[in-house]
């Protein structure tokens, strides 16, 4: 890895002094921090990401479609969601949505059981129920004030959202929901998300959180709404409020559970961060993004994720086979990145060497403001790029001079072809043969750092997954339609 300098806007700037040399830092392993230490601001991106102060409170939301929900009921039919569509044969609405306890899941709180559209307003908070893998919310509370559930309605009684919803859900004509991993042949090999579950078969929670200050209290499992979204109901009893005051201090992996889960870095990386004093030092704050009202994983330095131990993953293929890697999110604005955002790699204390890594790169510029090479480069000091950082060798393509308001990428490693290729927001951007590096990738998982987990990469993710086969063009195009269906909110251009 090289390393890089951090800047949003003109505000910060931090220089990392090497920029050369092998990753062979060895840290203290998972060891326990003393206090460990957070950042204070979250990151704001010029993007439009919320800082980690957040503007949700814990008395409701309004929701998009214009009407405020109350106590935790929803409201009557007719409402007109943001997407445009009213509501047909009205709402089913509850009184109170009683929380689960004892980790039962709440079965009150339906929803329309007419197809609303994809606003937030017209849809039933759940009511404090319990995370859908049967973790208990904390002290099963109601939602105070009503808070909307996000990209649609859901179904009555538990069941997903009718046709033609958003959520994830209108992407046919048969009411099943599906997430994006749903509608590729051979699934995922692995998928994270904190905003929604990335199959229809994962009802577990989406992530955990933590209090900042104090990394032995009990932490909480955000879980899922009968949407299938991230439930939103919970979150501000336990943060008291505040979304700066908590930490995400574990991000489920939705396929292998467990094995892959993601947890914030504890390690001191050979080019830092250090991480080793472990406990939430490196974890970012819960921030919640204000265009969608769910939560976005906000990381800037020190905070980066990995599996514990810095394992390699369950059911990860990863070598010179077949690589598919999604990534959601938005970009940083004029942010140098030392790496790639996500993707699979060697293990952080290993050597440098070409091709062990394969992650998706979302970034900007092409060197650090000392003039040091940094491991990626976009063609001009002022352009921004996507495409594959294999290692300090990239294969790039940069689309302009100002950040696209949200981007979903997809890049890919064809064996066959011997080739990379990159799509941007549903259009395929880039395919270079040969790589710049001889493929052979480690599968580690590394979010918001590189091989090496040296930072910056800074991140705005909503979700992002990986393949071990390629993706055609029309499956991209599906995996765009299905976003656009999930957050109604939002544009990929």
């Amino acid at each position: 890895m090289r390393t890089s300098v951090l800047s949003f806007g003109a505000l910060v700037v931090l220089t990392l002094s090497n920029c050369t040399g092998p990753g062979n830092g060895t840290g203290s392993g998972g060891t326990t921090s003393s206090g460990g230490t957070t950042t204070t601001g979250g990151a704001t991106s010029s993007g439009g990401a919320t800082t980690s102060g957040g503007t949700t409170s814990s008395g409701g939301t309004t929701s998009s479609g214009g009407t405020t929900s109350s106590g935790g009921t929803t409201t009557s039919g007719g409402t007109t969601s943001s997407g445009g569509t009213t509501a047909t044969g009205g709402s089913t609405t509850t009184t109170g949505g009683t929380g689960a306890t004892g980790g039962t899941n709440s079965t009150g709180g339906s929803g329309a059981s007419g197809g609303t559209g994809g606003g937030t307003g017209g849809a039933t908070n759940m009511g404090g129920s319990d995370s859908m893998g049967g973790r208990q919310a904390s002290g099963g509370r109601t939602g105070s004030g009503g808070v909307p559930a996000t990209g649609g309605s859901g179904a009555a009684a538990g069941t997903t959202a009718s046709a033609g919803t958003s959520g994830g859900a209108g992407t046919g004509s048969t009411g099943t929901y599906q997430g994006p991993c749903d509608l590729l042949s051979g699934g995922c090999a692995e998928a994270y998300s904190v905003t929604r579950a990335m199959r229809a078969g994962y009802t577990g929670p989406l992530f955990q959180i933590g209090l900042a200050a104090d990394k032995n209290a009990k932490t909480l499992d955000i879980g899922q709404t009968a949407a299938h979204m991230a439930d939103m109901t919970t979150w501000s009893a336990y943060c008291g409020g505040d979304q700066s005051k908590c930490v995400i201090s574990k991000i489920y992996g939705q396929v292998h559970s467990g094995a892959n889960d993601l947890m914030p870095a504890v390690w001191n990386a050979p080019w830092g961060p250090d991480c080793s004093a472990g406990g939430y030092t490196c974890a970012s704050k819960l921030t919640i993004e204000s265009g969608t009202g769910l939560p976005i994983l906000t990381t800037v330095t020190p905070q980066e994720y990995a599996l514990s131990g810095d394992a390699f993953a369950m059911g990860v293929n990863g070598g010179s086979k077949a690589i598919g890697l999604m990534y959601n999110g938005k970009p940083v604005a004029n942010n140098h990145y030392c790496c790639g955002v996500f993707g699979i790699t060697h293990k952080y204390n290993a050597n440098d060497t070409f091709g062990t890594d394969f992650m998706l790169a979302l970034a900007y510029g092409w060197k650090d403001s000392s003039g040091c090479c940094i491991a990626v480069n976009c063609g001009a000091s002022n352009k921004y790029c996507v495409g594959a950082e294999e290692e300090e060798n990239n294969d790039l393509y940069d689309y302009g001079t100002s950040p696209v308001d949200n981007a979903l990428v997809v890049t890919q490693f064809d064996p066959g072809a011997n080739a990379v290729v990159t799509f941007l927001n549903g259009t395929q951007v880039l395919s270079h043969s040969p790589p710049k590096a001889n493929i052979n990738a480690g599968t580690a998982v590394h979010l918001g750092g590189g091989g090496d987990l040296s930072g910056p990469d800074p991140v705005l993710m909503r979700e992002a997954f990986i393949t071990n086969a390629l993706l055609s063009a029309s499956d991209v195009t599906a995996i765009k339609a299905n976003a656009v269906a999930a957050y109604p909110t939002l544009k990929f251009p």
